[in-house]
């Protein structure tokens, strides 16, 4: 009569410690973003919350973002521009499936389409100030915090 019960125990304690257990996906993102930390981007979560009257784009954006600061330029933090990675009604000069949120000109739109072609992700949100470049990817198997750094700077307003 003991052993079963001994056996349903030991059950729910291995059962509670494996269940506590990191799974794959969690153990990659987290080396990916201490790979980024170690990198010296800010990594934090963030939404981003659109003016979909004035851009078509609907939905919030929501996920981990990754900046790189321009420590130069402290005083020039004002918005650049906004592409988010959603069918809006502003596309001149991007890629298919982004949109400008917040309009930069013909060489913005150059620029984020040659970084794209480095990033090895899929982008859901970049936003260009003055001194720093935030982004938030869609942190497929594919990425790195290489790729989202060389991405960042190529962007990074000089």
């Amino acid at each position: 009569m003991i052993w079963p019960v001994m056996l349903l125990v030991g059950l729910v304690v291995f059962g509670s410690v494996y269940w506590l257990k990191p799974s794959p996906r969690d153990k990659r993102l987290a080396e990916l973003r201490l790979d980024a930390i170690k990198r010296k981007l800010q990594v934090r979560q963030f939404t981003y919350k659109p003016d979909s009257a004035k851009t078509g784009i609907r939905d919030d954006i929501t996920g981990t973002s990754y900046t790189l600061m321009d420590n130069a330029k402290r005083n020039d933090s004002g918005l650049r521009w906004r592409v988010a990675g959603q069918g809006g009604w502003d596309t001149e000069g991007l890629p298919e499936g982004l949109a400008w949120h917040n309009q930069g000109t013909a060489d913005d739109a150059a620029r984020l389409t040659a970084a794209l072609a480095e990033l090895n992700d899929d982008l859901l949100l970049v936003e260009v100030f003055g001194n720093r470049v935030t982004m938030i990817p869609a942190e497929r198997k594919t990425a790195t915090a290489e790729s989202y750094q060389r991405f960042l700077e190529a962007l990074l307003p000089r």
